[in-house]
């Protein structure tokens, strides 16, 4: 190849230009569409997919569509799939693993002891929001089971 700073100026550009398109022709052609669920059936498939011994059972979606919870048969897990532009993140809680759980109104805010995902943000339904409420107080550790807001109590 020619040392010619200009020669090489021009395939840096040649190849930028192509990787752009290319990138522009699969955003039009559908490709790196963007996740949002419309029913528990994407998330507990995910949940199935990535977490040895999961069996799915009844879920819930968030009102923006990005966020699902879905407990485990049995109940002894629950389930939590994030929609993270085209991609699901997933993750399984147990007894305890949730460091905080405050409610105001239909949104619960999770915090866990993690730096990965130390908090998430879901708004449910009013209709549903009371029985995962319920659920969820289950998977807080012991020590800070109080919830915040609309002067809930203590979970027992």
């Amino acid at each position: 190849m020619d040392d010619n700073p200009l020669a090489i100026l021009a395939v840096l550009a040649v190849s930028a230009l192509a990787v752009g398109a290319l990138i522009v022709f699969n955003r039009l052609i559908g490709g790196w569409q963007d996740v949002r669920f419309e029913d528990a059936s994407l998330p507990s498939q995910r949940l199935e997919e990535d977490v040895v011994g999961f069996r799915a059972g009844e879920g819930v979606i968030a009102a923006d569509g990005l966020a699902a919870l879905v407990m485990e048969q049995g109940e002894a897990r629950l389930g939590l799939v994030l929609a993270r532009s085209s991609r699901c993140v997933t993750r399984v809680v147990r007894p305890g693993e949730i460091a905080r759980l405050e409610a105001d109104g239909a949104r619960f805010h999770i915090h866990f002891n993690d730096f990965t995902l130390p908090h998430v943000t879901i708004d449910l339904d009013d209709a549903s929001a009371q029985g995962w409420g319920e659920r969820m107080r289950r998977f807080v550790r012991q020590s800070d089971t109080q919830m915040r807001g609309e002067g809930h109590a203590r979970a027992s």
